[in-house]
């Protein structure tokens, strides 16, 4: 499962695009969950995006079309609220980012993210960690070089 960090690269040419394009291409579409929050998140990303010039009006267009078809399951928000609110007060966290913890518990999945504050706040908890891990471990996972130029392979 992935948050709207790392599906944004989907789209635009951002800190570990090739990465989350790579991910798109290598994982089953059977595969692709998360909370619907997701795509308001990847709209609002998007949108403020384009605003500063960093992707065009058609790859913002693409967003609000395209992404979601590429999610197998879109979980409602409601579903996860009283899981997300624990994380909430257990983190000190936005509710946002609790409702991706709250699914990848409830499915015994692991969030790919590319949001560092929540990583920091999941190691200070015992058991936690598990629940997401950063894009780029998976791609060491996934044998792709460390570093790559952040739009290198997408399109």
């Amino acid at each position: 499962m992935v948050d709207a960090s790392v599906a944004l690269g989907w789209f635009a040419e951002v800190e570990g695009s090739a990465w989350s394009v790579a991910l798109l291409e290598a994982t089953p579409a059977a595969d692709l969950i998360a909370p619907d929050l997701v795509l308001v998140e990847l709209l609002n990303a998007g949108w403020k995006a384009q605003r500063i010039g960093a992707i065009t009006e058609a790859q913002f267009a693409a967003i609000a079309e395209l992404a979601p078809s590429l999610f197998s399951e879109l979980v409602p928000a409601a579903a996860l609220l009283s899981s997300a609110q624990r994380w909430c007060r257990q983190l000190d966290h936005p509710a946002y980012d609790c409702l991706y913890l709250a699914l990848a518990e409830q499915r015994s999945a692991v969030l790919l993210t590319q949001d560092q504050r929540l990583l920091r706040k999941l190691e200070s908890v015992p058991d936690a960690a598990d629940l997401a891990m950063p894009l780029e471990r998976w791609q060491a996972r996934q044998g792709l070089p460390a570093r790559r130029d952040p739009g290198e392979g997408c399109g």
